[in-house]
């Protein structure tokens, strides 16, 4: 079993909602990779590290988690269902295929169920689409509406995939040349690989 990590310790390197949910696997490229999301507490958890729902909110869905147990184990489930959902989706898009009939139809239940709870909130700022109940469901309509979002805009024409951990991002670049999820982490041990090898040819 490995070690927990700290949901703080999760880089939100994808440029999107959706994106990062996605990427709460580490990392993609192997077999066993370490899932951030191994119960509900740490869902909830990760919905505060986005800093997408505000505390008072979390709270409501914390104590709905407690109060509800069962039903946070189904809303879990479903939430990893539609992340795996949503990866072989992108990944897709990645490959320029059309996604099998079964994924299409997984994701339009999601689609369905999700739009089907939001409502037009008035505010002095403008309009805005919100959930319009304090469910637990919502923990998984939020990456569901950001999914949709990113597959009806431009944006995803800029759908990336590190090379090296497989996670997704959006290279908002001005040269569309960005290659890493992050220049800190992939990147950097890439660069130090490199250097090796080119000491190493060098040696011979």
């Amino acid at each position: 079993m490995l070690p927990s990590k700290p949901i703080e310790s999760l880089r939100l390197d994808g440029g999107l909602f959706c994106l990062d949910f996605v990427n709460t696997v580490y990392n993609r490229k192997r077999p066993n990779g370490y899932d951030y999301l191994d119960n509900f507490k740490s869902l909830i958890a990760w919905y505060g590290h986005t800093k997408l729902l505000p505390q008072k909110m979390l709270h409501t869905l914390e104590r709905l988690g407690k109060d509800y147990p069962q039903k946070a184990v189904v809303v879990l489930e479903k939430s990893l269902q539609l992340r795996e959902l949503l990866h072989q989706l992108f990944q897709t898009v990645l490959h320029a295929k059309m996604p099998a009939a079964i994924i299409g139809s997984q994701f339009n239940s999601f689609l369905s169920e999700a739009y089907s709870n939001l409502e037009l909130s008035i505010l002095p700022d403008g309009g805005k689409l919100q959930f319009n109940t304090p469910a637990l469901e919502q923990l998984y309509w939020w990456p569901t509406k950001s999914a949709v979002e990113l597959l009806t805009s431009d944006q995803l024409k800029q759908l990336k995939e590190c090379p090296a951990c497989g996670w997704l991002f959006i290279d908002k670049s001005k040269n569309q040349s960005r290659k890493w999820c992050s220049m800190a982490t992939c990147g950097d041990v890439n660069k130090v690989t490199s250097n090796y090898q080119r000491t190493k040819r060098k040696k011979k």
